[in-house]
């Protein structure tokens, strides 16, 4: 996932430096210039806050599927308690019992 993040990034950087050159040295007068960069920063911005969106909600599911998984393995390990429990529990009666049948 990293680096998707990262290719994604350096793609975008790379998008946003080649269209800012390209204005640059495009023949056009000032004043289209800076409606195009403020255009294509406008554009950038928006791409941006899907791309934050969707990692927001991609942590959110990995939050929401990780506390399951703890919920999961807490329980097991209290069902695994109790039966070690029993099994000592039951264990030491016997003992008792084999004990006390012997006196």
């Amino acid at each position: 996932m990293a680096s998707t993040k990262s290719t994604v990034a350096i793609t975008l950087t790379a998008l946003a430096a080649g269209a800012a050159l390209g204005m640059l040295f495009a023949p056009k007068s000032g004043k289209d210039t800076r409606k195009d960069i403020s255009k294509k920063t406008k554009d950038l911005s928006k791409k941006l806050s899907g791309l934050v969106k969707e990692g927001t909600d991609m942590l959110s599911q990995l939050k929401g599927e990780a506390e399951d998984m703890a919920d999961s393995a807490t329980g097991k390990a209290r069902d695994i308690k109790d039966r070690a429990k029993d099994v000592v529990s039951d264990a030491a009666h016997a003992a008792r019992s084999t004990v006390a049948g012997k006196n």
